[in-house]
């Protein structure tokens, strides 16, 4: 998973049918008419034809988009944008023009104007360019909020499993501290979030958060990566280079995949981690950093030093506080949250309409045994977006395959549905519930029977004919579950 992976987007808690606010001027009726009927499926816009209209509307809604063109008859764009983004500073806006003019586009980047559109241009750049702002707007609030003095830190991470809520529990306590922390989990789970939370809702949110990932640097490398080295130290360093150390000066550094850190290079940061000073490769000044250490493993790293590929010295530094992330099949009441979440974020980033997901992709996504945890869902889901041709994902393309080497997943022997039916069919009416149902219902009996018509309806306790009806109610064929049926069967 990404480290914003799992963070809540700026639309959460939002309808389902939200649309974005945007207000588009321009001299040309014809113009405005086009953009406007082009983007209703998308956006709620509004038009203007002089400034003046432009900032009576503005008056009575606030936009999350402003387009405007560069000449207008009574107030030129760029003047029109500086008197708005005084107002509204949160609000993105994009300058329209047909003319080549430097000093404009120099005057609009000042002006901190988010994207910039030459005519004649075409309604699909139009959409990127409101998909863009879009993002950007849901990034900046999100710092914003990540910043505020009443953050906590479970509100940035999708928790309603009890085990989740545990760890982000003590994850915030420890937050506030200088403690060095040890966070493990298998790959996906989030490790990277989960610091990056710690760090913002520490005192020191306001400094850098640095990481540096100790399997991604050659063994020859990782100690100039981390301590930084002078002029000359060997062939290449042209220059006085800064280490991650430095650079996380005042604020937070995290240490990922710490259990790939070569054994030389163990004792070298054992010795920092003692005193926090350090000297640069080729360098001889005794050096002092002011960093708070995260370190973050897949691995277990009791079993590597008894392997003695770890040192056990160094482990009981690191592990002053450990925080364990669980897999998210030991987590599934959090999977729906999980998906709606990344819904919003994909469907905003790729310009998409999708609605939400069926009730059988939920029990989809519950039911899978995610090896890859939570960056496979994401992965997963804004697959699903791109592919989606409905306003909705009725299934997921998922990889039942199981990785050489990786032990099976258990599946649980039952799922708490109550837990997670709230998030599986919040939006859905009960029609919509009832046939969700019944084709999960079918399908399995379908697969049971391998497709026998006969022995299906008997077990579903209809007759065939009812079966028939109800199959070709939800799309299903028989063919697709008699693969391994004889010729010559029902």
């Amino acid at each position: 998973m990404s480290d914003d992976s799992a963070v809540k987007n700026g639309q959460e808690g939002q309808e389902s049918n939200w649309r974005p606010k945007v207000l588009v001027l321009d001299d040309e009726w014809s113009t405005l008419e086009h953009i406007k009927g082009s983007l209703a499926d998308q956006f709620e816009v509004r038009v203007a034809s002089r400034a003046e209209d432009a900032l009576a509307m503005v008056d009575n809604q606030q936009f999350d988009v402003v387009i405007t063109d560069v000449r207008m008859p009574d107030m030129d764009g760029l003047s029109l944008v500086s008197e708005l983004k005084s107002r509204f500073p949160e609000t993105q806006y994009i300058l329209m023009t047909a003319f080549s003019d430097i000093e404009d586009t120099i005057s609009a980047i000042r002006l901190g104007v988010a994207d910039y559109l030459r005519k004649p241009f075409t309604i699909s750049e139009v959409r990127h360019a409101l998909n863009r702002c879009l993002w950007q707007q849901h990034l900046r609030r999100e710092v914003a909020s990540l910043r505020a003095g009443d953050h906590h830190l479970l509100s940035t991470i999708i928790a309603r499993d009890e085990g989740m809520r545990e760890v982000c529990h003590l994850a915030e306590t420890v937050a506030a501290t200088d403690a060095t922390v040890l966070i493990s989990g298998e790959t996906g789970t989030g490790k990277g979030l989960l610091a990056r939370a710690m760090h913002n809702t520490s005192p020191r949110a306001d400094r850098p958060f640095v990481e540096i990932n100790c399997a991604a640097i050659p063994a020859n490398l990782i100690e100039s990566e981390l301590f930084g080295h002078e002029r000359g130290s060997f062939t290449g360093a042209v220059a006085r280079k800064l280490g991650r150390v430095e650079a996380a000066s005042g604020g937070t550094l995290l240490l990922d995949e710490i259990g790939e850190m070569p054994l030389e290079m163990q004792s070298k940061l054992l010795r920092f981690l003692q005193s926090f000073h350090f000297e640069r490769v080729g360098g001889n000044k005794r050096l002092h950093a002011d960093v708070r250490v995260l370190a973050a493993t897949n691995r277990d790293l009791r079993q590597s030093v008894r392997e003695g590929s770890f040192r056990l010295d160094l482990f009981y530094r690191l592990n002053v506080v450990h925080l364990v992330l669980p897999a998210l099949r030991e987590r599934r009441q959090d999977i729906p949250l999980l998906a709606d979440n990344f819904l919003n974020r994909f469907t905003i980033k790729y310009g998409r309409k999708i609605t939400g997901f069926s009730p059988q992709a939920y029990l989809q996504m519950v039911g899978h045994s995610w090896p890859g945890n939570v960056r496979e869902l994401e992965h997963a889901v804004e697959r699903a977006v791109i592919l989606s041709r409905g306003q909705r994902i009725e299934r997921l393309d998922l990889d039942t395959t199981p990785l050489t080497g990786q032990p099976a997943s258990p599946l649980p022997q039952r799922l708490d549905t109550a837990s997670i039916m709230p998030a599986m069919f919040m939006g859905q009416n009960l029609n919509d519930y009832l046939a969700g149902c019944e084709r999960q219902y079918l399908e399995s009996l379908l697969k049971k029977h391998q497709g026998r018509i006969g022995e299906t309806a008997a077990a579903a306790g209809v007759n065939p004919k009812t079966l028939y009806l109800k199959m070709g109610r939800h799309g299903l064929s028989k063919d697709d579950f008699r693969r391994a049926n004889k010729p010559g069967q029902d």
